[in-house]
């Protein structure tokens, strides 16, 4: 085993420890556990040491007065360690010493205690156990617990406090409390409350939301509370940072970088990862494209993944010296991307198979957008320009992929304020009670720099009684951000539709006629027509690359003469089709490997798909859609569109 040795950085992966208690339901507790050592050293050599985003913490000669202090951070993992630098500083000012902090090494590392070893740490050692000699949760100074905000929300509507979870919703949560929460005890020592806005709900484009402002009230007695706000699209001066730190008499810490400082600063973790457990890179090795790499496996946690891998490697004896290859065997090889160093542009134009016609217009929006910029900077009197499009085609059109795309290249060229994107359905904008309809769409616009309703249609199908009046809510409101956001957002309405559809089935007009205020809004209509068999081709083979799976060319013909029938049938699923395709051949290689001895498979054996599995393949999906289109003329109800 390669000898470990000491990091330079002080804190790398946050100090998080879990430990399973008692109850019915065996709760599990996080905190985080003080390291010996503790100080306002730590963060100060850290920061010289390239941790350079926490700079913004060594102003604390007045944050020590703050009971609360609001942290925004890209990833949960830098949200961490942020507590962590700050609740040593904090330590070290009231007084608390290492040899405190000794006393209490491994007791509280995860380790169940005997009611005896208890007794030489706890006054009350029949606090640390529950249902017999199952430990329980018991605060002290050197561990701050770790609470999700959803848990501190569901604990306030548990309390039945309807001023913002309204009457209906309160009623349904108070009669399903959960199990007390283990962390009610801690109501004086430090705790910390983590609050993801890109993973709670579909319309969260803010920091902090109203309602989990409100629920921090539950902590007002607690000596320090850190309030952790994770995503990297939290802007500067986002408005309910600043409400809560009224609210509160908050200390406020924003630890952002540039992409190319965070990419350094996790540069820097992996690189001392590797030292920790006794490694060294090769001369030459890209350093900073393997810990990017690597990032993205688990983007909130980047440095544990680093830590993980280090001891992968360092359990399969790995040399001291890596290179290339020993990372390869990890999977780093299947993760290149093309597009590296690529602008939005040639990004979109690598990514989209075929689509000319798209591309054009896609292109064609984004130059009026640079015109209309220049026009201004040169203080020339402009209207401005509808940044309000329509996208209509069949499924599977990469409909969603283009208007992220769209997204991507507005905000590169500062066309857009910022790239917060959100893909809704026209029915998801309702809302479940008279009057909720209108502030679920405004919340909308306001949270979000492109918006995206997809299946808009499906706010103007009508039954026998005409419109609902959610649906007549949803479209005034809309109206109304149009007006207000036309110029400011990018606003994409999708739906199927286009030249080739019935008019009965052309469902997108049904929706532009259904309000004017909306239609005339509209800039530009973009259609998405059905890919041709030859380019379904491309996309199979494109997703056989990105899934590592070796597919000749020998048997193009097959596939594109499968496509080309498939297409002419009225359930045909676009580009989804070729990935159905894909899984359907990946089966039969699977049977084939399973019938081997598993000491002769080989790594080709796993990745090739051959003639063989291909025409398997495309036997059983002709079977598939001879049997679906048989109950659909046997006169059942079917699912789908007709034209």
């Amino acid at each position: 085993m390669a000898k470990k040795t000491t990091s330079k950085l002080h804190i790398t992966t946050p100090n998080v420890k879990t430990v399973s208690l008692g109850g019915r339901k065996k709760q599990k507790a996080s905190y985080i556990q003080l390291r010996t050592g503790f100080g306002s050293g730590f963060l100060v050599e850290d920061c010289r040491e390239g941790a350079k985003i926490y700079e913004p913490l060594l102003d604390v000669a007045t944050a020590k007065d703050s009971r609360f202090h609001i942290i925004t951070a890209p990833t949960e993992e830098d949200g961490l360690r942020a507590v962590e630098y700050l609740a040593g500083i904090f330590a070290e000012q009231d007084g608390y010493s290492d040899e405190q902090l000794e006393d209490y090494e491994g007791i509280l590392s995860g380790k169940c205690l005997s009611p005896e070893e208890a007794e030489l740490y706890y006054d009350d050692p029949d606090d640390l156990f529950a249902d017999g000699e199952e430990p329980a949760y018991t605060e002290n100074f050197d561990r701050i617990p770790i609470i999700k905000m959803n848990d501190a929300l569901r604990q306030d509507s548990d309390n039945c406090n309807p001023d913002f979870w309204g009457m209906m919703s309160m009623q349904h949560m108070c009669s399903t409390k959960q199990e007390r929460p283990w962390w009610l005890d801690c109501s004086e020592g430090d705790v910390c409350i983590v609050s993801n806005p890109g993973t709670d709900s579909i319309f969260r484009g803010v920091a902090l939301a109203e309602p989990e402002i409100k629920c921090l009230w539950q902590f007002k007695s607690n000596r320090h509370v850190y309030v952790l706000a994770i995503g990297t699209d939290i802007e500067e001066e986002d408005y309910t940072i600043t409400s809560a730190v009224i609210e509160y008499t908050a200390a406020c810490y924003r630890i952002a970088g540039s992409e190319a400082q965070m990419s350094d600063y996790y540069k820097r973790l992996f690189t001392e990862q590797a030292k920790n457990h006794g490694f060294s890179f090769a001369k030459g090795l890209e350093v900073r494209k393997l810990s990017d790499k690597f990032a993205k496996i688990d983007p909130n946690h980047p440095c544990s993944r680093y830590e993980k891998i280090m001891d992968y490697l360092e359990f399969i004896d790995a040399p001291k010296m890596l290179n290339i290859s020993n990372f390869e065997k990890l999977g780093i090889g299947k993760m290149s991307d093309q597009t590296e160093g690529c602008n939005s542009t040639e990004k979109m134009e690598y990514d989209l198979i075929g689509m000319h016609e798209v591309k054009r217009q896609v292109n064609n929006v984004i130059n009026m957008l640079r015109y209309v910029k220049l026009r201004e900077k040169h203080g020339i009197a402009d209207k401005g320009f509808h940044n309000v499009h329509l996208f209509v085609g069949a499924p599977g059109t990469a409909k969603t992929t283009v208007a992220k795309m769209m997204t991507e290249m507005m905000r590169a060229e500062k066309l857009l304020k910022g790239d917060r994107f959100i893909s809704v359905t026209g029915a998801q904008l309702k809302g479940e009670y008279v009057g909720q309809t209108a502030p679920k769409v405004h919340a909308l616009f306001e949270q979000y720099d492109a918006i995206f309703i997809d299946e808009a249609y499906s706010l103007t199908c009508t039954g026998n009684s005409g419109m609902d009046v959610f649906s007549q809510e949803a479209l005034a409101q809309l109206a109304v951000e149009l007006e207000d956001h036309a110029m400011d957002k990018l606003i994409i309405f999708a739906g199927y539709g286009g030249r080739k559809v019935s008019e009965k089935n052309n469902l997108m007009n049904d929706f532009l006629q259904a309000n004017p205020g909306i239609s005339s809004r509209i800039n530009s209509t973009i259609f998405f027509d059905s890919y041709s068999p030859d380019e379904m081709v491309e996309i199979v083979h494109r997703l056989a690359k990105l899934s590592s799976m070796i597919l000749g060319r020998t048997e193009d013909q097959e596939i594109e003469a499968y496509f080309s029938l498939r297409q002419h049938q009225e359930d045909f699923g676009n580009g989804r089709e070729a990935r159905i395709f894909l899984e359907k051949c990946q089966r039969y290689v699977a049977e084939r490997v399973s019938g081997m001895d598993p000491d002769d498979v080989e790594e080709k054996d796993l990745n090739t798909i051959t003639a063989s599995d291909i025409r398997l393949a495309i036997e059983e999906l002709k079977k598939e859609q001879e049997y679906r289109a048989g109950k659909e003329s046997s006169g059942r109800i079917r699912i789908g569109y007709t034209g």
